[in-house]
Formats: C-alpha cells, sequence, structure tokens
C-alpha cells in the first residue's frame, strides 16, 4: 500500500527564499494625507519641513520679564504695568521680544486689581529663563521617520510637529483571492447536504488587511477549469499578489497548479509544512501566486508563514514576529519529523505558570481548534515532546488574555 510521501519536500524557509531570490517587488509610492498615514509603511526617510517652535516661547504658566531689571537687585516691581514692565505668558505662548525671561506663576502674587504685589526673592532671572528656544521640537531638515517604517499615533504627533502635511508611504499591494470549489457557499447561508461554508474568504480578507494589504475577494468560483481561468486572468490584470484558495492536491476537481503552470511557473508544489503540504507557490509574469489548501487550519498555517511574509515583502518591512510565553507541556505533542508540524494550544496560567494545552481534530471541534490562543510549530526533525517539557509558544491573542487557574485551592 503506498502512503503519503513525505521525502524531499522543501522547507518553509526555503520555499520563502526561492520565491523573494525569483521575484524582486518594486518600490511603489504614493502620498496620503497626514490624518490618513497611521499603519502606513514609510517609503523613504521623512525629514521636516519646519522649524518648531518657530520662535521662543514660555516653558511655564508665569509672567514675561526683561532679565536686566533683576541684575542688581530685586527691582520695584509695585510699580509695574502689565504690557509695559511684564505680560502674562502661559505654557506654549510667544511673547514680545522686549521681554527675555519668565517667572513662574507660583512665585508670583497679584491683587485683586491684577497687580502684582509679591515676587519671590529666592529665584535667580537670567535672559532665557523659562523659556523653550526656537527649534527646541524640532528643525527643519531633521530625521523624524525613517524609510519602511510602520506609522504608529505618536509618529503623527512626531510628524505633524514637523510640519509634514502629505506623508510619502508604500502604495499598499492589491491582494487578489480566488476561493475555489463548488461545493462552497457563503458564509451568510446555512448549508444544506452536499455544501460546505466558504470561511476562508472571511479569514484571508482580515488576514491581507493585518499585513498591510489591499484585499481584492472574488466570489466562489466552481471547479470548471473556464471559470478558473477566466478568474485568474481578471485578477492578473489589477493585483500584485494573487490568492488561490483549494484545488492545490491532486483530486480529481483539484486544477489550479496546472492553471498556474500554463501561465507562468511553479516554484514549488508541496512543503515541508503540515496541515497544508500541498501547497503550490509560483510566478506569473512577476506576480506571485499562492495556491492555499482549503481546510480552515491549513489556510490559516499557509497565511501564517508564507503569505503574511509575501505581503510584507511587498511593503519592504520584515516578517511580524509574535509575542512569545515559555510553557510547560500539558500532554505529549507527536510530530512527523519531515515536517514543521502546526500544532494550536490552549494557554493558561496555573500557579504563575504558563501550560500549553494541545488541541488536535482528535480532541477538540474545528471552531474551537481555530479560537485557541497559541501556536506551537514542530520543526523539521522532531518526533515528540513530551508532557512536562518546556515549549516557546507562539500567542495568537495578548498575554492579557490568558486564563488564570488556581490550583492550589
Amino acid at each position: 500500500m503506498r502512503g503519503k510521501n513525505f521525502d524531499g519536500l522543501i522547507s518553509r524557509e526555503g520555499a520563502i527564499k526561492d520565491l523573494f531570490t525569483a521575484w524582486k517587488p518594486v518600490v511603489r509610492e504614493e502620498f496620503v494625507p497626514l490624518d490618513r498615514a497611521c499603519g502606513r509603511i514609510t517609503s523613504r526617510q521623512i525629514v521636516a519641513e519646519v522649524t518648531h517652535p518657530v520662535h521662543r516661547i514660555s516653558a511655564c504658566d508665569g509672567i514675561a520679564v526683561q532679565s536686566s531689571d533683576f541684575v542688581s537687585s530685586m527691582p520695584d516691581y509695585t510699580t509695574w504695568q502689565e504690557g509695559i514692565d511684564y505680560v502674562r505668558a502661559d505654557t506654549g505662548d510667544d511673547f514680545p521680544d522686549a521681554f527675555d525671561a519668565v517667572v513662574m506663576i507660583e512665585e508670583v502674587d497679584f491683587d485683586d486689581q491684577g497687580r502684582i504685589v509679591y515676587i519671590s526673592e529666592d529665584i535667580e532671572v537670567t535672559a532665557g529663563n523659562h523659556t523653550v528656544p526656537r527649534g527646541a521640537d524640532v528643525k527643519a531638515g531633521d530625521i523624524v521617520l525613517e524609510a519602511n517604517m510602520p506609522i504608529r499615533p505618536t509618529d503623527l504627533m512626531a510628524l505633524a510637529f514637523a510640519g509634514c502635511r502629505m506623508v510619502p508611504v508604500h502604495k499598499k499591494p492589491k491582494v487578489a483571492l480566488i476561493p475555489t470549489g463548488s461545493e462552497l457557499i457563503s458564509s451568510t447561508m446555512h448549508p444544506k447536504r452536499g455544501e460546505t461554508i466558504d470561511t476562508n474568504s472571511l479569514f484571508i480578507r482580515e488576514c491581507i488587511l493585518a499585513a498591510g494589504g489591499d484585499p481584492l475577494i472574488f466570489p466562489v468560483i466552481i471547479d470548471e477549469k473556464n471559470e478558473l481561468a477566466k478568474a485568474l486572468d481578471q485578477a492578473l490584470l489589477t493585483a500584485d499578489i494573487v490568492i488561490i484558495n483549494g484545488g492545490t492536491a491532486k483530486g480529481e476537481e483539484d486544477y489550479n497548479v496546472d492553471l498556474i503552470k500554463r501561465r507562468g511557473c511553479i516554484l514549488h508544489h508541496y512543503v515541508a509544512a503540515a496541515p497544508g503540504r500541498p501547497m503550490a507557490i509560483g510566478l506569473i509574469e512577476e506576480i506571485p501566486i499562492i495556491n492555499l489548501p482549503g481546510p480552515p487550519v491549513a489556510a490559516f498555517f499557509g497565511m501564517d508563514w508564507c503569505v503574511s511574509a509575501v505581503i510584507e515583502r511587498a511593503l519592504h518591512i520584515p516578517h511580524w514576529i509574535k509575542e512569545t510565553v515559555v510553557c510547560t507541556l500539558a500532554a505529549d505533542i507527536r510530530s512527523n519529523p519531515k515536517m514543521a508540524i502546526l500544532n494550536r494550544v490552549d494557554v493558561i496560567r496555573v500557579n504563575d505558570n504558563y501550560v500549553a494545552i494541545p488541541r488536535n481534530f482528535a480532541n477538540t471541534t474545528t471552531p474551537k481548534l481555530l479560537t485557541t490562543n497559541g501556536m506551537y510549530v514542530s520543526p523539521v526533525g522532531e518526533e515528540i515532546r513530551k508532557a512536562g517539557e518546556k515549549i516557546v509558544v507562539e500567542l495568537l491573542r495578548s498575554k492579557n488574555f490568558i486564563k488564570e487557574v488556581d490550583d492550589r485551592k
């Protein structure tokens, strides 16, 4: 009896390396308004366009004075007139050039008519006291952000300070998804016999957005050669990256790999990664084509290690690294040493220690498998990790959401 052949398959790392060697994404730049730049990726080094503050300003709430009045002794401030001998200057305020220092408001008392009746004798007033000089925040020409950096909310403030109204960013790669399968129906419908809900389109769309791409989601295409070819040709007209979901293996209606071969080339078909071993990676006219397997967990794994990396490559940024925790295994994990195996796990916190509970199709349902909060990928060459061993788990939800269990009660 012939079983599945796992020998000689390319590793995930090797498949990605070969694709990135064959495909060199071009830099495509666009300018977006500052208020729409958050989350985008800078396409070039950004420098300040203005100097801020434009002129020296007050560093605190107080009164602006002439430091020369305080050179020899405390002046007779009881005769001072506002606007002539001093002016009020709050934090960030500009004030007339006749004044060159600020006395903090805490050191000054006023009467009911607003006249100064007291200035602390413990203060020393010299030129520039409690002022912010011109350009203290930023000077025109200062570097604000380097190229190929994601723009955060705090970066928006920095860019605003620097006078950057239009921001140069990498254009989002348009990523087409062609879901295939005659059995698939919309997630808005309830399935009948012989029908399967298309869950992957929802998932893949959000993954594309999260990675920084611009999704173009096709309707489900039935397993018919001409319809599949028509959809692929349409996607190639506008997309920078194309994902075909389903039809990757050797089933009677698995046409997609041959379709890619006729239009371009297949770099790899079958990868040492499971679930999702039948994944195909190719190029058509310099456009990466990823043929993801259809099962939901396989689609997740392929999006995680392959497609997200391709989108990030198009944006000229490194692959996102997940938060990790060191966990004690609650049960054995057995793997095929010829494959990198995805293991979904539930991470809990027990008596201040993290514990990973392996989940698989033998002990849980598909929805529960898809909603676990962690994953562990058994590397090629690993056969077993035993209960009680420590493993590094990649978190799929923030550590803040890990359930705490106290078994000391």
